[in-house]
This record gives C-alpha cells, structure tokens and sequence, in this order.
C-alpha cells in the first residue's frame, strides 16, 4: 500500500479499494416496470427479441419507388399516399407512392426520393412527378434492425438505466426489467453547533447543510433512505444510533467527527463497535475521511466517514462515494468520470502533498476557478460546471491545460 509524503492513502488507492470490496457485495434482484426503472441498475442482460426498426420505413417525407440507372427527368404518376403507421400496398411499375417519414416502405421500392427532388403536377386529379435529380439506390430508407437487431445484446448486467436506455427498451417493447434492490443508505450527521433548517438560529450555530445536501445526491441515485439525522457530540449517542442504522442499512454515511479534535468521537466508536480500513487520504478539500465497518454481531455494514465541512461533503462525495456507492448497487460500468485537457485560465505555482479538485467553470474554452475555495463555503459547488484536478507536486501557468472533470461526468 502506497501513501504520499504526509502518510496519506492516494485518492485512486481509496477508490480502487472500495470498487474492489463492493465486488464482493451483489445485491438481490427483483422485477421492475420500465415506467419505473429510471436510475436502477440491471441485474439481467438485455438481448433483443426483435429487429429496431421492425420494418424498412422511410426517413423523410417524399416519394417511394423502384430504383432505375436513369430516373433523372422521367415522370411517374403517384398511385396512393401511404402514411406512418399504415401497411403499404405494392408499388405498382412505373409509378411511385408518396410517402411520409416513418411510413413503410411498399413492397417493390427501394428508393426513397426527397420531396424537394421532384416537381408534382396535378392534371384531372392525377397526380405526377418530374425528378429533377438521380437518386442513389436505397437512399432515404432505414431499413430493418438498423438501431438494434433481433439477437443482439443491447444492455448488459450492471448497466445503469437513464432516460436514453428506458427509451431504447421501450423501443423494444420491454415493459419490466429485472434489476437489483435499492441500496438502503443511512445519513448521519454530527456536530454540537448544528442545527435544523426552520429553527432559531443562536450564537455559535449553524444550520446543517450536511444532511439535506447528502439525502438529495441520494436521492438522484435512487436509493432507499433509512434515516437522515443529526446526532450531537455525544459518543454514547453516536454509537447507539450508528448501531441502529447497521441493523437496517447497507451504507452508512455520516458527516463531522473523523479529525482527532475532542470533540471528534467517530473513530474511537468506530473501533468499538466495528473496525477502520482506512483514515485520511490525500484530497482537498476533504482530508479526515474514515472508511470502516459497523459490526452488530449477525452482519457488518460498511461506514464511510464524511468531513464536517460542506465543501469538504461535496467534493469526498462525488469524488470518492459516489463511485463506491453505484459499484454497491451492482454497476459495473462508467463507475470513475474521465477528465479532459483543458487549458487553464489561472497559474498555480506553489506545489502541494494532496490532489486538489477546484471548483472551476468552462469560460471561452479555459477553466476559471471560483474565487473561494475554503471548504466550508458552498456557493462555489452551485456555481462550478466541474472540477480542475490539480495533481500532487502539480505546477503550471496560464494556458497549460490540466484536467478537467465535468460535472455531467461526474454524475453520469
């Protein structure tokens, strides 16, 4: 195991170990209805039983007909119109059916020619058209299982469903899919000077952002809270409910109370009631983060310990969590965001002994960062589209590009 200078486990070490023990956790299964399986996870691969589209139809609205080497010039009389959602009847020689977008083809064309391509003449309600350009054959059709094709493996197991994916099963008339069970997710914050949004605010207090902040990024990942609660700097508190959340959670994620202050229990309870894997790695914002597990005596549930800090709570989230926490619920693809290069429209000249990620946006094609970036302040994670990852002993000037980690990759 390989630490930094300062004794700090690497970021990638963390995460890889925790991608590397969620392997081991597979959740249940249960059947789902498509119309709600958004943001659930596949337990079962999907293989086609039937071609996407079903049948040769047209790509734009025009005129169906029999491809010929001299089409240019030639004038057809149009039989009939055939529309989306209607069977064609077949073309008939020398003729050409007028066709809308998404209408099947007629049974003996095979080219579609653009509207735009052709001059309609109207005589005694008899209807022709001059084509003023050779068409190229089989152009303007999608044909049979162009999208997908009967047999084909369309998701596979650990394929997280977005809008796109429900759409494409949809288009394959999959009305259930069998995906694993909700993750059940604990959130416990602590802190003396927290409290509740809608009380009084006194002296030395704060509101606690921790808590909603950590239950709404839940939420979009659609796991099952248990409890979101705050508990005082109390061990014999923390430790009772920590205890209570292991006998229904599958994670338990608190905030506050991982440093070594006085007033920071989360270790030492967490070595009564359980063990610690790891304790501080090298990120910043975010550096006392507690991986462990709390142990009831008939099962062991994993813990990680969030700093107290906002900033600190949204970066070591998304940064580390988030892909611990989609391996959990039995994803197994795109779990680690890819960066990009991109230039940087500040300098950093002062090397540092932990992975920075700055909150940063995408202006005029360079990454400028927000102008506080202490961890207790959150106005910058509103503001920033991404992050500019500033390596360990990482220098650079102005218009040197660095990574960038966009926030859509983040959550994808």
């Amino acid at each position: 195991m390989s630490y930094s200078p300062q004794n700090l486990l690497p970021v990638d070490d963390l995460i890889a170990q925790l991608l590397s023990s969620a392997e081991l956790s597979i959740p249940n299964s249960e059947n789902c209805l498509l119309d709600a399986a958004l943001g659930r996870v596949l337990s079962e691969s999907i293989i086609s039983e039937m071609d996407v589209p079903p049948f040769d139809n047209s790509a734009m609205d025009g005129y169906a007909l029999a491809w010929h080497p001299q089409l240019q010039d030639r004038i057809l009389t149009v039989s009939h119109t055939t529309y989306a959602g209607q069977a064609s009847a077949e073309i008939i020689p020398d003729s050409a059916v007028r066709i809308l977008t998404g209408a099947s083809i007629p049974h003996g064309a095979d080219t579609v020619i653009m509207q735009e391509n052709v001059t309609r003449s109207v005589n005694d309600d008899v209807v022709t058209i001059q084509i003023n350009q050779q068409p190229v054959q089989g152009e303007n059709i999608r044909r049979a299982g162009q999208d997908v094709a009967k047999g084909q493996l369309v998701f596979s197991v650990g394929t997280r469903l977005g809008a796109a994916e429900i759409g494409l099963l949809a288009s394959l008339g999959v009305a259930t899919v069998n995906v694993y069970q909700r993750l059940k997710v604990s959130v416990i914050a602590t802190g003396d000077e927290l409290i509740e949004v809608g009380q009084l605010l006194l002296e030395g207090q704060i509101y606690n952002s921790n808590a909603p902040m950590l239950a709404a990024l839940l939420k979009s990942l659609n796991v099952k809270l248990m409890r979101v609660e705050h508990v005082p700097d109390q061990p014999d508190r923390l430790q009772e409910i920590l205890s209570l959340a292991a006998t229904d959670s599958d994670l338990i994620l608190t905030t506050g109370g991982a440093s070594v202050g006085d007033a920071d229990h989360l270790k030492p309870v967490l070595t009564q009631i359980g063990r610690i894997e790891n304790w501080k790695i090298a990120i910043k914002p975010g550096k006392p983060l507690v991986w462990g597990e709390v142990d009831t005596g008939l099962r062991s549930v994993s813990l990680v310990g969030l700093p107290g800090n906002p900033q600190s709570v949204w970066v070591t989230f998304l940064i580390v969590v988030l892909p611990y926490l989609k391996a959990l619920q039995g994803q197994r693809i795109r779990l680690v965001p890819q960066s990009v290069k991109v230039p940087a429209g500040f300098a950093r000249q002062k090397s540092q002994g932990r992975r920075e990620y700055l909150r940063v946006r995408l202006i005029d094609g360079q990454l400028i960062p927000h102008g506080m970036q202490s961890s207790g302040a959150l106005m910058s994670a509103s503001w920033a589209d991404g992050f500019a990852v500033i390596e360990v002993g990482q220098t650079f000037d102005v218009g040197d590009c660095i990574e960038y980690l966009p926030m859509s990759g983040v959550f994808g």
